[in-house]
């Protein structure tokens, strides 16, 4: 797969060599106090003991872990459109979404944007490619603390998908794909209710409109959606993209997913389908969110009890910024048993390579230098100090 080069934020800082010592770091596979030393942006020794050298930083027994990996979050779209009928300047958007993201720990954010899901006022399918444009844009200025791709996902339903997804297959930035479908009584909604609620208060739909959108729904899922399915992973595919099947119910929704070559299993709603997902060698990506808050928001599947299953490879912050971290550490629980290895894994090393990044991802030599400095405090955790490619960004 292309790798992203950053040359410009690379080159940006007039003395790109770090050195911190006295650090609780945690690697692949192990926790140890220790140093870590970085030279143009890049890891270039880890090593064991607490000993705190004349130009190292001392971090004072902090933790430190490699830059969390964002798979998936729609909070730029949050700040383009921060309210009902109001329309922010997507470049001055990105670059507030990006301060949000990089003060979360975030090093690595995949702008996760909608096309073809059918909001009552267009507002999401006119934005689309003013957004793409100012993701692109603020990278070349380098303006932001961390680095933008983007992931586009996919409404099948949408008569005009084909039509709107096409033009955007070979943006530079484009280095993910999902497939969604967004119908009542199958995936994420199969509580009609649920669904309801979900299209009056968030898109917006005339409550006495909501049983006719039901059927059409229905009779875009029959007429579009296996045929729309196929077709946009096969174009993500010959460019070499990765495809995520995205609330993947049943075992046929996972067959169906290993048929078209999906490798990712995006928030599967039951343990059928993620037990299928696993069995056909996909990776499982659940919400932080749903970490956090101790369960989904749609009565679906519980990302713990999928950790708890051995089922859980990755987490995306989906909605919340900082519920990657937090989420991240709440698997180290007792009523979870994730090691602390393990668990960082999850927003980081695991998340590098569902994407097909190979340069980050774990306090490693060789790797880039995106690093967190992490305290408990309270029981939460707090972020000290933030790195991109060894240079500080918050």
């Amino acid at each position: 797969m292309l790798q992203v080069v950053d040359s410009e934020r690379l080159n940006s800082a007039e003395d790109n060599s770090l050195r911190l010592a006295n650090a609780e770091v945690v690697t692949a596979d192990a926790v140890f106090r220790g140093r870590v030393t970085v030279e143009d942006g890049v890891i270039t020794a880890v090593e064991d003991g607490g000993a705190v050298a004349g130009d190292a930083l001392d971090c004072g027994g902090e933790l430190l872990i490699p830059g969390l990996i964002d798979l998936h979050t729609d909070h730029c779209e949050r700040h383009v459109v921060p309210r009902p009928g109001v329309h922010w300047d997507p470049l001055q958007a990105a670059i507030a979404h990006d301060a949000q993201v990089a003060a979360a720990g975030i090093t690595t954010v995949f702008d996760s944007l909608v096309v073809g899901l059918r909001d009552a006022d267009q507002t999401r399918r006119d934005l689309l490619g003013q957004i793409m444009a100012a993701v692109e844009k603020g990278e070349e200025l380098g303006v932001f603390r961390s680095q933008h791709l983007l992931h586009l996902r996919c409404e099948v339903t949408d008569p005009t998908l084909l039509d709107q997804v096409a033009p955007q297959m070979d943006h530079p930035l484009l280095q993910l794909v999902s497939v969604m479908e967004h119908t009542v009584g199958q995936r994420q909604f199969p509580d009609p209710e649920k669904y309801r609620e979900v299209l009056v208060k968030l898109f917006h739909v005339p409550e006495d409109q909501v049983d006719e959108r039901f059927k059409q729904d229905a009779e875009a899922s029959r007429t579009f959606a296996p045929t729309y399915r196929e077709a946009v992973a096969k174009m993500a595919l010959e460019r070499g993209l990765p495809v995520a099947a995205h609330d993947d119910e049943t075992l046929d929704h996972v067959e169906e997913a290993a048929r078209l070559g999906m490798t990712l299993s995006e928030f599967p709603t039951t343990l059928v389908a993620a037990e299928a997902a696993k069995a056909r060698g996909m990776i499982t990506i659940m919400g932080a969110p749903n970490v956090v808050k101790g369960g989904s928001q749609s009565g679906n599947l519980s990302a713990l009890d999928l950790a708890r299953a051995g089922l859980l490879d990755v987490l995306a912050s989906d909605y919340v910024p900082i519920s990657l971290l937090a989420a991240t550490l709440r698997l180290t629980g007792d009523d979870v048993g994730m090691s602390l290895p393990e668990a960082v894994k999850t927003a980081s090393l695991n998340a590098a390579k569902a994407a097909g990044l190979d340069d980050r991802g774990a306090i490693a030599p060789g790797k880039r230098a995106d690093l967190l400095r992490v305290r408990q405090v309270g029981g939460h955790p707090v972020i000290r100090t933030v790195y991109t490619a060894g240079r500080r960004v918050a």
